[in-house]
Protein backbone atom coordinates (compact mmCIF):
# COMPACT_ATOMS: atom_id res chain seq x y z
CA UNK A 1 0.00 0.00 0.00
CA UNK A 2 1.25 3.83 -1.02
CA UNK A 3 -0.01 6.79 -0.82
CA UNK A 4 -1.56 8.61 -3.78
CA UNK A 5 1.13 10.72 -4.01
CA UNK A 6 3.79 7.98 -4.33
CA UNK A 7 0.85 5.83 -6.80
CA UNK A 8 0.75 8.97 -9.03
CA UNK A 9 4.25 9.66 -9.13
CA UNK A 10 5.20 6.24 -10.19
CA UNK A 11 2.18 6.73 -12.69
CA UNK A 12 3.48 9.69 -14.46
CA UNK A 13 7.38 9.56 -14.17
CA UNK A 14 8.71 5.61 -14.26
CA UNK A 15 11.12 5.83 -16.42
CA UNK A 16 9.76 2.86 -18.80
CA UNK A 17 5.89 2.65 -17.50
CA UNK A 18 5.38 6.01 -16.50
CA UNK A 19 2.73 8.30 -18.63
CA UNK A 20 5.60 10.61 -19.68
CA UNK A 21 7.70 7.74 -20.98
CA UNK A 22 5.41 6.91 -22.99
CA UNK A 23 3.50 10.18 -24.66
CA UNK A 24 2.32 10.90 -28.30
CA UNK A 25 2.45 14.58 -28.07
CA UNK A 26 -1.26 16.12 -28.80
CA UNK A 27 -2.83 12.64 -28.26
CA UNK A 28 -4.09 13.22 -25.32
CA UNK A 29 -4.16 17.20 -24.60
CA UNK A 30 -2.28 20.57 -26.28
CA UNK A 31 0.74 22.14 -24.42
CA UNK A 32 0.80 25.91 -25.48
CA UNK A 33 3.91 25.37 -27.77
CA UNK A 34 2.42 22.15 -29.10
CA UNK A 35 -0.40 24.72 -30.52
CA UNK A 36 1.89 27.60 -32.18
CA UNK A 37 4.98 29.20 -32.48
CA UNK A 38 3.32 32.23 -31.29
CA UNK A 39 3.14 31.22 -27.49
CA UNK A 40 7.12 31.74 -27.33
CA UNK A 41 7.14 34.28 -29.52
CA UNK A 42 5.03 36.34 -26.78
CA UNK A 43 6.94 34.87 -23.72
CA UNK A 44 10.40 35.54 -25.23
CA UNK A 45 9.53 39.20 -25.54
CA UNK A 46 8.27 38.94 -21.99
CA UNK A 47 11.91 37.51 -21.11
CA UNK A 48 13.75 39.84 -23.06
CA UNK A 49 11.92 42.50 -21.33
CA UNK A 50 12.30 41.34 -17.76
CA UNK A 51 16.32 40.66 -18.17
CA UNK A 52 16.18 44.41 -19.76
CA UNK A 53 14.60 45.00 -16.43
CA UNK A 54 17.79 43.68 -14.43
CA UNK A 55 20.52 45.21 -16.76
CA UNK A 56 18.95 48.86 -16.54
CA UNK A 57 18.91 48.37 -12.68
CA UNK A 58 22.57 47.27 -12.82
CA UNK A 59 22.34 44.16 -11.78
CA UNK A 60 25.15 41.85 -12.59
CA UNK A 61 25.66 38.98 -14.92
CA UNK A 62 25.68 37.24 -16.49
CA UNK A 63 21.84 36.16 -16.77
CA UNK A 64 20.24 32.50 -16.96
CA UNK A 65 16.71 31.50 -18.48
CA UNK A 66 16.27 28.14 -17.03
CA UNK A 67 13.35 26.49 -18.01
CA UNK A 68 12.00 23.73 -15.56
CA UNK A 69 10.25 20.70 -16.51
CA UNK A 70 11.69 21.40 -20.46
CA UNK A 71 10.27 18.24 -21.42
CA UNK A 72 11.32 17.09 -25.49
CA UNK A 73 12.96 20.50 -25.48
CA UNK A 74 10.57 22.20 -28.38
CA UNK A 75 9.63 25.19 -26.01
CA UNK A 76 13.27 25.86 -25.20
CA UNK A 77 14.22 25.76 -29.34
CA UNK A 78 11.26 28.10 -30.16
CA UNK A 79 12.23 30.42 -27.28
CA UNK A 80 16.10 30.76 -28.58
CA UNK A 81 15.00 30.91 -32.55
CA UNK A 82 12.13 33.85 -31.41
CA UNK A 83 15.18 35.47 -29.09
CA UNK A 84 18.02 35.22 -32.22
CA UNK A 85 15.37 36.58 -34.17
CA UNK A 86 14.51 39.43 -32.67
CA UNK A 87 16.48 39.69 -29.11
CA UNK A 88 19.73 38.95 -30.54
CA UNK A 89 21.47 40.70 -27.53
CA UNK A 90 20.43 38.30 -25.20
CA UNK A 91 20.07 35.66 -27.72
CA UNK A 92 24.15 35.93 -27.13
CA UNK A 93 24.56 36.47 -24.15
CA UNK A 94 22.16 34.28 -22.00
CA UNK A 95 22.60 30.65 -20.70
CA UNK A 96 19.67 28.28 -21.25
CA UNK A 97 18.96 25.89 -18.60
CA UNK A 98 17.24 23.39 -19.12
CA UNK A 99 15.57 20.74 -15.97
CA UNK A 100 13.80 17.80 -16.88
CA UNK A 101 14.11 14.70 -14.54
CA UNK A 102 13.83 12.21 -17.84
CA UNK A 103 17.55 11.69 -18.88
CA UNK A 104 16.82 10.77 -22.35
CA UNK A 105 14.31 13.55 -23.21
CA UNK A 106 16.87 16.48 -21.78
CA UNK A 107 20.04 14.51 -23.36
CA UNK A 108 18.38 14.83 -26.70
CA UNK A 109 16.99 18.30 -26.20
CA UNK A 110 21.24 19.42 -24.78
CA UNK A 111 22.55 18.22 -28.18
CA UNK A 112 19.46 19.88 -30.49
CA UNK A 113 20.14 22.91 -29.18
CA UNK A 114 23.90 23.47 -27.93
CA UNK A 115 25.29 24.22 -31.49
CA UNK A 116 22.91 27.80 -31.67
CA UNK A 117 23.19 28.63 -28.03
CA UNK A 118 24.84 28.16 -24.60
CA UNK A 119 22.88 25.38 -23.31
CA UNK A 120 23.39 23.60 -20.58
CA UNK A 121 21.00 20.53 -18.37
CA UNK A 122 20.58 19.49 -14.83
CA UNK A 123 17.89 16.62 -13.96
CA UNK A 124 17.25 17.87 -10.59
CA UNK A 125 16.70 21.57 -9.71
CA UNK A 126 18.94 21.06 -6.99
CA UNK A 127 22.20 21.06 -9.20
CA UNK A 128 20.83 24.32 -10.86
CA UNK A 129 23.61 27.10 -9.73
CA UNK A 130 22.41 30.22 -8.44
CA UNK A 131 22.02 33.34 -10.01
CA UNK A 132 20.11 36.15 -11.70
CA UNK A 133 18.13 35.93 -14.23
CA UNK A 134 14.40 34.03 -15.48
CA UNK A 135 13.09 31.00 -14.25
CA UNK A 136 10.08 29.56 -16.37
CA UNK A 137 7.75 26.58 -15.81
CA UNK A 138 4.92 25.49 -18.36
CA UNK A 139 2.77 23.02 -17.53
CA UNK A 140 5.27 21.92 -14.61
CA UNK A 141 3.43 22.66 -11.26
CA UNK A 142 -0.09 20.58 -12.39
CA UNK A 143 2.45 17.77 -13.06
CA UNK A 144 3.59 17.37 -9.31
CA UNK A 145 2.33 14.50 -7.35
CA UNK A 146 -0.41 15.61 -5.24
CA UNK A 147 -1.29 13.71 -1.82
CA UNK A 148 -4.96 13.38 -1.88
CA UNK A 149 -7.50 13.31 1.35
CA UNK A 150 -11.30 12.23 1.31
CA UNK A 151 -14.08 13.41 3.63
CA UNK A 152 -15.68 10.70 4.99
CA UNK A 153 -18.50 10.08 8.07
CA UNK A 154 -17.18 14.34 8.87
CA UNK A 155 -13.73 13.04 9.31
CA UNK A 156 -11.23 13.74 6.70
CA UNK A 157 -8.27 11.35 5.94
CA UNK A 158 -5.34 10.40 3.40
CA UNK A 159 -6.36 8.23 -0.07
CA UNK A 160 -3.67 4.94 -0.10
CA UNK A 161 -3.69 3.05 -3.32
CA UNK A 162 -3.08 -1.15 -3.18
CA UNK A 163 -1.05 -2.89 -5.69
CA UNK A 164 -4.70 -3.66 -7.44
CA UNK A 165 -5.46 0.18 -7.88
CA UNK A 166 -7.78 -0.33 -4.99
CA UNK A 167 -7.96 3.03 -2.98
CA UNK A 168 -8.55 2.64 1.00
CA UNK A 169 -8.59 5.26 3.81
CA UNK A 170 -6.34 5.96 6.40
CA UNK A 171 -4.21 8.27 8.25
CA UNK A 172 -2.55 10.85 7.19
CA UNK A 173 1.01 10.29 5.91
CA UNK A 174 2.59 13.52 7.24
CA UNK A 175 2.12 15.81 10.05
CA UNK A 176 2.18 18.63 7.72
CA UNK A 177 -0.23 17.59 5.52
CA UNK A 178 -2.89 18.46 8.73
CA UNK A 179 -2.76 22.38 8.66
CA UNK A 180 -4.46 21.52 5.06
CA UNK A 181 -6.60 18.94 5.95
CA UNK A 182 -8.22 21.18 8.96
CA UNK A 183 -8.39 24.41 6.63
CA UNK A 184 -9.84 22.10 3.86
CA UNK A 185 -12.64 20.53 5.68
CA UNK A 186 -15.43 22.31 6.41
CA UNK A 187 -15.58 22.74 2.30
CA UNK A 188 -15.82 19.61 1.90
CA UNK A 189 -18.58 17.76 1.07
CA UNK A 190 -19.31 13.77 2.44
CA UNK A 191 -16.93 11.84 0.13
CA UNK A 192 -15.15 14.99 -1.06
CA UNK A 193 -11.58 14.59 -2.21
CA UNK A 194 -9.10 17.65 -2.37
CA UNK A 195 -5.49 17.10 -3.94
CA UNK A 196 -2.78 19.00 -1.36
CA UNK A 197 0.04 19.92 -3.64
CA UNK A 198 3.45 19.82 -1.01
CA UNK A 199 5.63 19.37 -4.06
CA UNK A 200 4.67 22.88 -5.15
CA UNK A 201 5.71 24.72 -2.40
CA UNK A 202 9.02 22.81 -1.91
CA UNK A 203 9.72 23.43 -5.83
CA UNK A 204 9.24 27.39 -5.30
CA UNK A 205 11.36 27.57 -1.92
CA UNK A 206 14.01 25.96 -3.84
CA UNK A 207 13.59 28.02 -6.66
CA UNK A 208 13.59 31.05 -4.44
CA UNK A 209 17.38 30.01 -3.06
CA UNK A 210 18.71 29.26 -6.78
CA UNK A 211 16.99 32.66 -7.99
CA UNK A 212 19.75 35.27 -6.68
CA UNK A 213 17.94 38.18 -8.69
CA UNK A 214 15.35 38.71 -11.25
CA UNK A 215 11.93 36.84 -12.23
CA UNK A 216 9.72 33.31 -11.55
CA UNK A 217 7.57 32.62 -14.23
CA UNK A 218 4.66 30.12 -14.04
CA UNK A 219 2.70 29.43 -16.55
CA UNK A 220 -0.22 26.66 -15.67
CA UNK A 221 -3.96 26.03 -15.54
CA UNK A 222 -5.60 26.44 -12.37
CA UNK A 223 -6.98 29.52 -10.30
CA UNK A 224 -6.69 31.21 -7.05
CA UNK A 225 -8.26 28.57 -4.80
CA UNK A 226 -9.22 30.54 -2.03
CA UNK A 227 -10.05 27.69 0.08
CA UNK A 228 -12.33 25.93 -2.55
CA UNK A 229 -11.95 22.21 -3.19
CA UNK A 230 -9.33 20.52 -5.64
CA UNK A 231 -9.76 17.49 -7.08
CA UNK A 232 -7.51 15.57 -9.22
CA UNK A 233 -8.43 14.38 -12.50
CA UNK A 234 -7.12 12.35 -15.48
CA UNK A 235 -6.99 13.04 -19.38
CA UNK A 236 -6.91 10.60 -21.87
CA UNK A 237 -7.82 11.42 -25.99
CA UNK A 238 -9.08 14.49 -24.73
CA UNK A 239 -11.35 13.74 -22.26
CA UNK A 240 -11.21 13.93 -18.73
CA UNK A 241 -12.69 11.57 -15.74
CA UNK A 242 -12.23 10.67 -11.59
CA UNK A 243 -10.93 7.33 -12.09
CA UNK A 244 -7.70 8.24 -11.12
CA UNK A 245 -5.94 4.51 -10.56
CA UNK A 246 -6.98 3.03 -13.37
CA UNK A 247 -4.66 2.35 -16.86
CA UNK A 248 -1.33 3.70 -14.60
CA UNK A 249 0.90 4.67 -17.02
CA UNK A 250 -1.68 5.64 -19.66
CA UNK A 251 -3.52 8.45 -18.72
CA UNK A 252 -2.19 11.70 -17.32
CA UNK A 253 -2.92 12.28 -13.62
CA UNK A 254 -3.48 15.97 -12.97
CA UNK A 255 -4.42 18.88 -10.41
CA UNK A 256 -5.35 22.54 -11.14
CA UNK A 257 -2.28 24.83 -9.59
CA UNK A 258 -3.36 26.97 -6.71
CA UNK A 259 -2.08 30.31 -7.07
CA UNK A 260 -3.13 31.32 -3.85
CA UNK A 261 -0.50 28.87 -2.65
CA UNK A 262 2.15 29.74 -4.74
CA UNK A 263 1.39 33.41 -4.03
CA UNK A 264 1.27 33.48 -0.36
CA UNK A 265 4.33 30.98 -0.14
CA UNK A 266 6.10 32.96 -2.50
CA UNK A 267 5.20 36.27 -0.07
CA UNK A 268 7.17 34.35 3.03
CA UNK A 269 10.30 34.25 0.62
CA UNK A 270 10.66 37.38 -0.51
CA UNK A 271 9.00 36.99 -3.62
CA UNK A 272 6.93 39.53 -5.03
CA UNK A 273 4.14 39.22 -7.39
CA UNK A 274 4.51 41.25 -10.33
CA UNK A 275 1.75 39.71 -12.71
CA UNK A 276 -1.27 37.47 -12.53
CA UNK A 277 -3.48 37.26 -15.20
CA UNK A 278 -5.31 34.79 -17.87
CA UNK A 279 -3.24 33.64 -20.47
CA UNK A 280 -5.43 34.89 -22.95
CA UNK A 281 -4.61 38.42 -21.19
CA UNK A 282 -0.94 37.98 -21.43
CA UNK A 283 -0.74 36.71 -25.18
CA UNK A 284 -3.06 39.57 -26.05
CA UNK A 285 -1.09 42.43 -24.05
CA UNK A 286 1.86 40.80 -25.42
CA UNK A 287 1.39 41.29 -29.01
CA UNK A 288 0.13 37.96 -29.80
CA UNK A 289 -1.50 39.35 -33.60
CA UNK A 290 2.43 40.31 -34.65
CA UNK A 291 2.60 36.43 -34.94
CA UNK A 292 -1.00 36.12 -36.58
CA UNK A 293 -0.46 34.92 -40.29
CA UNK A 294 -2.60 37.19 -43.02
CA UNK A 295 -4.12 34.94 -46.11
CA UNK A 296 -7.00 32.84 -46.76
CA UNK A 297 -4.84 29.74 -47.63
CA UNK A 298 -5.66 26.96 -45.72
CA UNK A 299 -2.62 26.95 -43.98
CA UNK A 300 -3.29 30.74 -42.36
CA UNK A 301 -6.80 29.35 -41.78
CA UNK A 302 -5.18 26.47 -39.53
CA UNK A 303 -2.69 28.73 -37.58
CA UNK A 304 -5.39 31.34 -36.42
CA UNK A 305 -7.40 28.02 -35.57
CA UNK A 306 -4.67 27.46 -33.08
CA UNK A 307 -3.95 30.62 -31.86
CA UNK A 308 -7.60 31.29 -30.87
CA UNK A 309 -7.56 28.22 -29.03
CA UNK A 310 -4.95 30.16 -26.90
CA UNK A 311 -6.81 33.00 -26.38
CA UNK A 312 -10.28 31.95 -26.13
CA UNK A 313 -11.88 31.72 -22.88
CA UNK A 314 -13.43 28.13 -23.36
CA UNK A 315 -9.94 26.58 -24.86
CA UNK A 316 -6.95 27.80 -22.91
CA UNK A 317 -7.28 31.73 -22.51
CA UNK A 318 -9.10 31.46 -19.56
CA UNK A 319 -8.59 27.95 -17.70
CA UNK A 320 -4.56 28.89 -17.77
CA UNK A 321 -2.95 31.70 -15.52
CA UNK A 322 0.31 33.78 -15.62
CA UNK A 323 2.03 34.16 -12.48
CA UNK A 324 5.66 36.29 -12.46
CA UNK A 325 7.05 36.34 -9.15
CA UNK A 326 10.22 39.21 -8.91
CA UNK A 327 12.97 38.74 -6.20
CA UNK A 328 15.47 41.94 -5.78
CA UNK A 329 18.41 41.68 -4.99
CA UNK A 330 19.97 43.62 -1.82
CA UNK A 331 21.02 46.81 -2.36
CA UNK A 332 24.59 45.69 -1.59
CA UNK A 333 24.88 43.29 -4.46
CA UNK A 334 24.10 45.78 -7.30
Amino acid sequence: MQTFRDYMDSALYDPERGYYSRRTPTQDFYTAPELHPAFAGVLAREIARRLDALAEEGVPGPYSITEMGSGSGRLAAELLRSLRQNFPRWADTVRYVLVERSRTALLDSVLALSSSAHVVGYTRLEEVLPGPGVFLSNELVDAFPVHLLEKRDGSLYEVYVEESGRTLLSDLSAEELRPFAEEIAPALSEGERHAVNLEALRWLKLVGEKLRSGFVITIDYGRRMAGAPNPPRTFFRHTTDFRLTEGKGFKDITASVDFDALISEGARLGLTVDAYETLGRFLIEGGIQDYLPEGMDTAAIRARGQVKTLLHPDGMGEAFKVLIQRKSAPASAI
